[in-house]
């Protein structure tokens, strides 16, 4: 049967039209899915954050009644009695937001009952505290800190397993949006191949405008899978430009999880530092005696701490750096300043494990003036020498030079460590890797402290890279910038000579 014009129209139009149709839904149900895990992971994050909360918020109320009753400051009583009031909310909060879930729910149970007996308990103590005839409670205190713990430690297991619950969570949404993720761009070559077959079938009836908009919606799809900013949205109502806005879309959603991530990070390790300040303040108050005379080795044991402490709120504080770097906000202060000043810094604060060690600390004379953040470049040098003198033999020297290289000047620290393999040089750099060779291993580091400092000569616009051999010792050198004075000299004497 031979079909007519018109048939022919109407079978071109309709092949397209149900294609896409079909090509849209199905994209809505699998970013409507894509959207549900998202959210899944977002509301278990704040669970999370609200059980931190509640547990905080029991800690202070019990710290601000502990320090009512040695002080009897009206002020501390009334931030407990305000925390005590939040409490309820925060508890009634994290009940309501578990409603959909089981397994959530049983733990909020959980959580609410014990939240409550410890609030019940603070406040029967503050009773008796501001009822006690005597200065201080001290007679019953012993017996509030231990009914404190019998109410309020079932309530951090229950809320370390519901931790654990919504970290599992959030280990499996991230894997599940990557599937998803994975099939869509399957789903998308898919269609692609098969609209490839159709436009050859119906090229004669293409006009050029459809052919622009397809292209550029080719283009979007490429520029999503390897995460580049995508082209200009495209214009109209038809189905091309429907699925060049869920794209874009999409694309603005992935990069709103990432915000969302890169915030989490700050506010854990801001969350942690706090703590762990206190704690390394208390371990600082117990090793100089303020609490009594410890044994020998007691004094051990708290000194083991608290470099413990220290390390664990350096591990933050790289963290929070490199995040800043990455991120974009971390501004450098540049100047124009003289190398050598900072060459002693970083010299006088590795001074003392370089004494330790036997080391011989050898800085370059050469004195250029460099245009950088003086103390951004105090830091990549303290942690490069910081590595020499952990890696160095006892007895070694570590020298520090400096050479004029254009428009920056190159500095190298050098050490007699055990070098560096081959296959590791570039790798260091990077966030969280370290040489697997076991006397490195044996460093504790966090696997930061290079990435930070490729990231703060980079900032100021300079490189930096390692020479090694395994056994020969390493060469560690970066280039800064000189100053913008030494800079237009070189120019002035470049434009004398001709070259």
């Amino acid at each position: 049967m031979r079909l007519n014009l018109k048939q022919k129209g109407l079978i071109i139009v309709a092949i397209p039209l149900i294609w896409e149709g079909l090509f849209v839904f199905f994209l809505y149900l699998m970013l409507e899915d894509a959207e549900n895990k998202v959210n899944k992971e977002t509301k278990s994050r704040i669970v999370l954050q609200e059980v931190n909360n509640i547990s905080r918020n029991i800690m202070d109320s019990a710290s601000h009644l502990v320090a009512w009753n040695f002080t009897h400051r009206r002020e501390e009583l009334q931030k407990f009695d305000n925390t005590m009031l939040g409490l309820a909310d925060s508890i009634d909060n994290l009940k309501a937001m578990s409603e959909d879930d089981p397994v959530r729910r049983l733990h909020a149970q959980k959580l609410e009952f014990h939240g409550k007996a410890t609030m019940r308990n603070l406040i029967s103590h503050r009773e008796k505290m501001v009822g006690d005839a005597s200065r201080v409670y001290a007679p019953n205190f012993q017996q509030f800190r231990r009914d404190f713990g019998a109410s309020f430690d079932p309530f951090l297991k229950e809320a370390q397993i519901l931790a654990n619950e919504e970290e599992r969570v959030q280990k499996q949404v991230p894997q599940a949006v990557e599937a998803r993720r994975t099939s869509l761009r399957i789903f998308l070559i898919t269609g692609f191949a098969v609209n490839v077959i159709a436009a050859i079938a119906v090229a004669l009836y293409f006009n050029r405008d459809i052919s622009a908009r397809l292209v550029v919606l080719i283009e979007n799809s490429k520029r999503m899978a390897i995460g580049k900013e995508l082209l200009e949205r495209i214009g109209g109502k038809d189905e091309v430009a429907q699925l060049d806005s869920v794209f874009h879309d999409m694309a603005s959603s992935l990069r709103q999880a990432e915000v969302i991530k890169r915030e989490f990070v700050q506010m854990i390790s801001h969350d942690l530092r706090t703590p762990l300040t206190a704690i390394l303040g208390t371990f600082e108050l117990l090793s100089s005696g303020a609490y009594g005379k410890l044994s020998e080795r007691g004094q051990t044991r708290v000194l083991d701490a608290e470099r413990e402490s220290e390390r664990l709120i350096g591990m933050i504080n790289e963290l929070l750096d490199i995040d800043r770097l990455e991120s974009g906000n971390m501004q450098l202060l540049c100047e124009d300043v003289e190398l050598q000043p900072i060459l002693r810094r970083a010299g006088e604060a590795v001074a003392v494990i370089a004494d330790n060690k036997k080391l011989k600390l050898e800085l370059t004379e050469e004195n250029p003036e460099v245009y950088v953040d003086e103390d951004r470049i105090v830091q990549i040098l303290i942690n490069l020498l910081g590595n020499a003198v952990k890696y160095s033999p006892e007895g070694g020297l570590i020298k520090v030079c400096a050479e004029r290289e254009k428009d920056f000047v190159r500095v190298d620290v050098i050490d007699q460590g055990p070098g560096i393999p081959k296959k590791d040089k570039k790798v260091i750099f990077e966030r969280f890797k370290q040489i697997e060779d076991a006397d490195y291993k044996r460093s504790g580091s966090s696997g930061l402290g290079l990435a930070i400092c490729k990231a703060l000569v980079e900032s100021h616009g300079g490189m930096i890279a390692v020479d090694s051999e395994v056994g020969h010792g390493s060469r560690f050198w970066f280039t800064i910038p000189i100053s913008g004075k030494q800079k237009q000299m070189n120019r002035d004497k470049s434009a004398e000579t001709g070259v």
